[in-house]
């Protein structure tokens, strides 16, 4: 869009003293023609954008203009480019390949990027090839306005189609999720992208419905598990888990080597898994509801092996 071309020319020009037409019509993808008539845009809207001609020329911005009104310093755009390269492990889309390009070139060619106290590093996410394919396709389909068709299987194990509306992609502990309007339920549903067995991306669009954020619930079933309090002993190495879901106040020290937490859990396979998942660094403490239903299912496990 035009007015966001305009800024960003004026954010560039505020960083470097001078910037070819060329360079800046390769960098926002219109032509040379187009930067001159932009330039003639800043100019009539009284910005001090000023040409010089020749080898050495370009375009650039009046100092007294770029001390006053200074937008955003190197600092600031180096903790746009931090933020912009992490998430660009996440999603690697073409759009944020432009952008931050385009944040590290408003740095000129004198200035390095200087090293960051900050550095985000997902490359340890397994799924991240994986996915990341579906979440580029959603990512587009969003922006195209195409309906998506989902072949779903939800936490029963319940297969399902699914014809959605994509509205918002959600990066959220680890997992990727889609907020959409799903035509079968007639309202809007949140699906984990790791339960989409096939995705298909229709030619045919819609058009939009007013959608608004709204929190994340990891739940998007009518009838939610029911909840119990569950008393655990916990190990050194369990406690981080415990920890980073529940919060640090949920644990007291019993001794030197281990903890006691007291949590609330879904009363289900969703929460068993979770203490599976932790193996012998937990111990569930009788009696309780959860912990007769954690043994059940333990049996049920055993079953299978005998």
């Amino acid at each position: 869009m035009k007015i966001e071309r305009l800024i960003g020319i004026i954010m560039l020009l505020l960083q470097r003293e001078l910037v070819s037409a060329a360079e800046m019509a390769s960098m926002f993808e219109v032509t040379k023609r187009t930067i001159y008539r932009d330039v003639d845009t800043l100019s009539m809207a009284n910005i001090p954008v000023y040409t010089m001609p020749g080898v050495k020329g370009g375009i650039g911005i009046m100092p007294t203009y770029k001390v006053d009104k200074k937008l955003l310093t190197v600092e600031d755009l180096t903790a746009i480019i931090t933020g912009l390269s992490g998430f660009e492990q996440l999603l690697s889309s073409a759009d944020i390949k432009k952008t931050l390009q385009k944040m590290k070139n408003m740095l000129g060619h004198e200035n390095e990027l200087p090293a960051s106290s900050i550095s985000l590093d997902f490359s340890n996410l397994a799924m991240k090839q994986e996915f990341n394919e579906n979440v580029e396709r959603l990512h587009l389909a969003i922006k195209k306005q195409q309906f998506v068709a989902l072949t779903y299987i939800d936490r029963d194990g319940n297969q399902t189609i699914r014809r959605v509306e994509p509205y918002h992609l959600l990066f959220r502990n680890r997992s990727w999720y889609l907020q959409g309007y799903s035509l079968e339920r007639q309202d809007f549903r949140t699906f984990k992208l790791s339960r989409v067995i096939e995705l298909e991306v229709a030619a045919e669009t819609f058009e939009a419905r007013p959608f608004i954020l709204k929190p994340f619930r990891a739940s998007t079933t009518t009838t939610p598990f029911q909840m119990k309090e569950a008393r655990l002993i916990i190990d050194k190495i369990a406690r981080e888990q415990i920890a980073l879901r529940f919060g640090v106040t949920t644990i007291e020290p019993l001794d030197e080597s281990y903890f006691s937490a007291k949590v609330t859990l879904p009363n289900h396979e969703v929460g068993y898994r979770f203490l599976l998942n932790l193996g012998t660094h937990v111990t569930v403490c009788k009696p309780g509801e959860f912990y007769d239903g954690f043994v059940a299912y333990l049996q049920e496990i055993q079953c299978k092996y005998d």
